[in-house]
């Protein structure tokens, strides 16, 4: 792989730059803080997603919302690639294959494309390849090599991934652990299976007599529901005549009730037929008085109309009166306003003279006013200078001021770069230290959860060989079970034929009563000979010994039974037995293991604590070496602000003398206008005294206009007025033929009240009176029917006597209590058939759950087997990986040493030197008969060796063929950085070195060379001529006197 071009936007220090890079050794050059690292990181963010920054926006340059990193590159398959990375505001990352012209922009796509491109397998992180071997951050290039063994196994097996190999092993441990426990679980389920389907034959057995016991209750209720059935049919025939009876009866009070209430009908219709007669002649003795009143009331309705229409006249003659005097008023008042508006007219001449003075006088004020304004505004502006002048007079001796205290300062700015790089190396020592702490804290952490684990394991051990020696103890009981399983099922079996004596013997008592043989139907002979009464006792002493024999079996059933019951729990744990043995083997070996471990990490912990107290006096040396950097921080930012001091000086300088130009002109135009405000108010008192008669006139000219619209109101009034006069003289006319229509009024009211009481009278009969026709014929039907209901009640009487005579009470009340206890009895019948078939179908359904658990219990006896394979296959897994993990260890240390000797032969220029990488990682060089560890080499060796082995580790981890060198002269002496230089470019086998460094070791026998320069904030590349001009300058400024 080769990289061809890097571009760059608003990232850190960058703004835009573009830089090409070729095959060979290149070198970025440029002063400390220049930006040439972020060049390596933006590298290894776009390419390998490695970044030193918590977040993304850290990247960005300040001020900006998002940053763009772009890399060109040639694949190892010939093709181009553009890799696109944006950060911050919108971040994306994309690959862009050149020449298929496909595009990649999902996260996981490009890392996979990446991963080829580089031949790196994919489950290979690219940010650890990048940081511990491709791009190793500034100064830490040898350190993880003098790192304590611990340190440096947990960066390196990350990084080649030997660690996969225990977490897979752990991985299966959890695997097998959980077959396992599915094994556990499954011979449980085999044992409650077991139990579950161990009543199967009983409840076989008790099905085939409940089918027995079903046939004879239905027989009982076939029987049954025949002889209800001939009972209902006779019952049937006496409740119809009861039936019968009731309704004759029903018939006769219904006779009765008709007659009594046709008898009552026929007193009220002689009633309302009296009431009716008295009606008729109270009519007649007042229709006179009722006509009359009709005929009064006939004219006054004719009157009040009359009455109506006269008071809608009186209201219009008012309304007409109201206007008029309306119009009377208005017309007094239009008549007024004419008479002012000829006054106006007249005063409108008198004034003409005086409005034209006052316009004169106005033009001369507004004139004055500008001119008193300008003056006022000269005068502020006059003032505003002068403040102007005296403050920057103020700030220009402050700047002169700070000028003389900042150049004494020079001196301490210039050392700066010296005390930084003091600092620098403290706090090297110093994240040394807080790993130190950091990897004390976990060793710490760690020892408290082995021995927080070793005393659980040792209480489990403990509880272990408990539960183990109280199972041994019940061994003796556990092994009986069987025996007990076997007893039960005999008392079982003689209980259920007790139970079927005891009901056959019952069923022969019952068919044995009246002394007859139950087989035979005929009287026993036998009994005598026995000596005894009868067929009942005998059944009877047969019963009572079979259910002494029942009781006393009963008893012995429930007691083997609870013996039984808690014996099985015990039972239940001897046969986890082996289980519980192989755990305590477990707790054993664990607890060996755990104090193998609390030893090691008790050791790691002395070690680090040793290592603490050597660097106890670092917080005071970087505290010292803080506070002088602070102090050429603070004087060289105050020394950087010299030149713009003395700028801001002369600026001021400038605008003071400005600012004495202006002062002069507004002095002179001052003293031009000090006369117009005492002008202004002569102007203003003339105004004062004219009392404004242009406004007068105004107001005057305003009532004039006015005129023709009063006069024609006017005209309009008074011919308004004319023909209102005529209006009321027609309704004075009108109004004349009204005059005695009160009179009138007043004798028909009075007529009408004369004849009113005879008129009441008459409405209060006439309705009864009308009714008089209708009420005879009434009374004519109500005695009609009072004798026909008078003969249906003797009829109905004389049918019921009848009936009741006929039915037999006393049968249709025996044949009823017969088919209650008839229905009674096959009601129980019922019950017992329900109850039995109830119990067949839980029978057959514990029956068929009970087979079917048989098949499952297959089939979990087929699980465990499958399970037991299983668990054995996987702890051959695990051994295999187990034993595998330290040989893959060091095959593949041994191909990287090999490499790694090769490359150190080259670059220290002698293959007398044999480098190796020990399984601890720990780098040895053997020279002759002298063996050296990484600790014993010299700073050249130990930086030429760390090379060797980061680079072995790159070619054998992936087909990357580049690799960058950020500052690795650093805190060397120039011999050093010659000779490091000299080895980096005795490197073979790489198509691109990148070497970062602020210093021009490395620019002999390089390939291409690239110069940066920070400037107000912003990096940029330097051609070199520029460089040149830039170092002659310096040149220039350190000769200097």
């Amino acid at each position: 792989m080769l990289i061809t071009r890097l571009e760059l936007e608003n990232i850190k220090s960058y703004r835009h730059l573009a830089v090409e890079f070729r095959r060979g050794t290149t070198a970025i050059q440029g002063a400390n803080g220049a930006g040439k690292t972020t060049l390596v990181e933006a590298i290894g963010f776009a390419l390998f997603d490695a970044l030193p920054y918590k977040q993304h926006s850290q990247f960005v340059r300040e001020g900006e919302k998002y940053g763009l990193i772009r890399v060109h590159l040639l694949g190892n398959d010939e093709r181009r690639y553009i890799v696109e990375r944006r950060c911050g505001a919108g971040a994306y990352w994309q690959l862009y294959d050149c020449e298929a012209d496909y595009r990649l922009e999902q996260r996981t796509d490009v890392l996979d494309k990446l991963h080829e491109l580089f031949g790196i397998e994919r489950e290979r992180p690219l940010p650890t390849l990048f940081q511990d071997a491709l791009g190793v951050p500034q100064g830490t290039f040898t350190a993880v090599f003098l790192e304590t063994p611990a340190k440096r196994k947990k960066t390196f097996d990350e990084l080649l991934q030997i660690e996969d190999y225990r977490l897979a092993s752990d991985y299966l441990r959890e695997v097998q652990n959980c077959y396992k426990d599915q094994m556990q679980q499954k011979q449980q389920e085999i044992q409650s299976l077991s139990f579950e389907t161990r009543d199967l034959g009983q409840w076989r057995q008790e099905l085939e007599q409940a089918r027995q016991e079903e046939r004879r209750q239905t027989e009982l209720i076939a029987a049954g529901s025949r002889r209800l059935a001939e009972l209902e049919s006779h019952y049937a025939t006496l409740q119809h005549q009861r039936d019968e009876l009731l309704n004759l009866r029903h018939r006769f009070e219904q006779a009765r009730l008709r007659r009594d209430a046709a008898r009552q009908r026929l007193h009220q219709c002689e009633q309302e037929l009296t009431l009716a007669r008295q009606a008729q002649e109270q009519v007649e003795a007042n229709r006179a008085a009722y006509l009359a009143y009709q005929e009064a009331e006939a004219t006054l309705q004719e009157l009040r109309q009359a009455e109506r229409q006269r008071n809608a006249l009186r209201q219009q003659q008012t309304a007409l009166q109201h206007r008029q005097a309306g119009l009377s008023a208005n017309k007094t008042h239009l008549e007024t306003a004419l008479k002012e508006i000829e006054g106006a007219r007249q005063r409108v001449i008198e004034l003409s003279p005086l409005a034209d003075r006052q316009r004169e006088l106005e033009r001369q004020r507004e004139e004055l006013r500008q001119q008193a304004q300008r003056y006022d505004e000269l005068v502020e502006e006059g003032r505003n200078l002068r403040r102007q002048q005296e403050q920057q007079l103020k700030r220009l001796q402050e700047l002169q001021s700070q000028i003389r205290e900042i150049e004494p300062l020079q001196e301490l700015a210039n050392q700066l770069p010296e005390r930084i790089t003091q600092l620098t190396r403290l706090q090297a020592r110093l994240s040394e230290r807080s790993q130190k702490q950091l990897q004390l804290q976990e060793k710490l952490e760690a020892l408290r959860q082995k021995e927080e684990e070793r005393a659980r394991t040792a209480e489990r051990l403990r509880s272990l060989e408990e539960t183990i020696a109280s199972v041994e103890a019940r061994r003796s009981e556990v092994e009986a079970l069987p025996a007990l399983r076997e007893e039960q099922a005999q008392l079982t079996a003689r209980r259920y034929r007790l139970e079927g004596n005891i009901d056959s013997y019952r069923e022969s008592y019952q068919r044995s009563r009246g002394g007859l043989c139950p087989l035979l139907h005929e009287p026993c002979l036998n009994i005598r000979q026995k000596g005894l009464t009868s067929l009942e006792s005998y059944f009877s002493q047969l019963i009572a010994n079979d259910e002494a024999q029942l009781a006393d079996l009963r008893k012995q059933q429930q007691e083997l039974e609870n013996r039984i019951s808690e014996i099985t729990i015990y039972a239940q744990e001897y046969e986890r037995l082996g289980n519980y043995r192989a755990q305590q083997t477990e707790c054993a070996e664990r607890l060996r293991q755990l104090a193998a471990e609390l030893l090691r990490l008790q050791r790691d912990v002395d070690g680090l604590r040793q290592d603490l107290s050597e660097l106890q006096s670092l917080n005071q040396e970087i505290a010292q070496a803080e506070q002088a950097r602070r102090e050429s921080e603070a004087a060289d930012q105050r020394v950087r602000a010299l030149p713009g001091l003395r700028a801001r000086v002369e600026q001021l300088e400038e605008q003071l003398k400005h600012l004495e130009d202006q002062l002069v002109e507004r002095r002179q135009q001052v003293q031009q206008l000090q006369g117009a405000r005492e002008q202004l108010k002569e102007v203003e008192e003339q105004l004062t005294a004219l009392d404004d008669p242009a406004g007068q006139i105004r107001g005057l000219l305003t009532t004039i206009e006015r005129e023709p619209r009063l006069r024609e109101q006017l005209a309009r009034l008074m011919q308004e007025e004319e023909e209102l006069e005529q209006k009321l003289q027609a309704l004075t006319e009108q109004l004349a033929a009204y005059q005695d229509l009160d009179g009138r009024l007043a004798e028909q009211e009075a007529r009408r009240q004369r004849a009113q009481a005879g008129y009441q009278t008459y409405l209060a009969h006439e309705q009864g009176a009308r009714q008089l026709p209708q009420r005879q014929q009434a009374y004519e039907r109500a005695a009609a029917d009072h004798q026909a209901a008078e003969r249906e009640l003797q009829q109905a009487e004389r049918t019921y006597h009848q009936a009741q005579i006929a039915f037999d009470e006393a049968e249709f009340q025996r044949t009823d209590e017969e088919i209650k206890k008839l229905r009674a009895d096959l009601k129980g019948y019922t019950t017992a058939l329900q109850h039995m078939r109830s119990r067949i179908a839980e029978l057959e359904a514990r029956i068929r759950q009970a087979e079917a658990l048989l098949v499952a219990l297959e089939a979990a006896q087929q699980e465990y087997r499958t399970l037991e394979e299983l668990s054995s296959t996987v702890d051959f897994f695990r051994q295999v990986l187990k034993e595998a993990a330290p040989q893959i260890l060091r095959a593949r240390l041994a191909e990287i040493s090999a490499e790694a000797n090769r490359i150190f032969g080259e670059i220290m220029g002698d293959r007398s030197a044999q480098l190796s990488w020990q399984e601890d990682y720990e780098i040895i060089v053997r020279n002759r008969s002298a063996t050296r560890t990484f600790a014993q080499l010299s700073g050249g060796e130990q930086m030429s060796a760390a090379l060797a082995v980061r680079l072995a580790l790159l070619k054998k981890l992936s087909n990357l063929t580049i690799a960058f060198f950020d500052e690795p002269t650093q805190n060397m002496d120039s011999t050093r950085r010659t000779n490091l230089a000299e080895q980096i470019r005795r490197v073979r086998g790489f198509d691109q070195l990148i070497v970062i460094s602020h210093d021009d070791t490395f620019e002999q026998g390089l390939d291409s060379l690239i110069r940066l320069r920070k400037e107000n904030g912003e990096t940029r590349l330097v051609s070199d001529e520029e460089w040149q001009m830039a170092f002659e300058r310096e040149e220039e400024h350190a000769h200097a006197p």
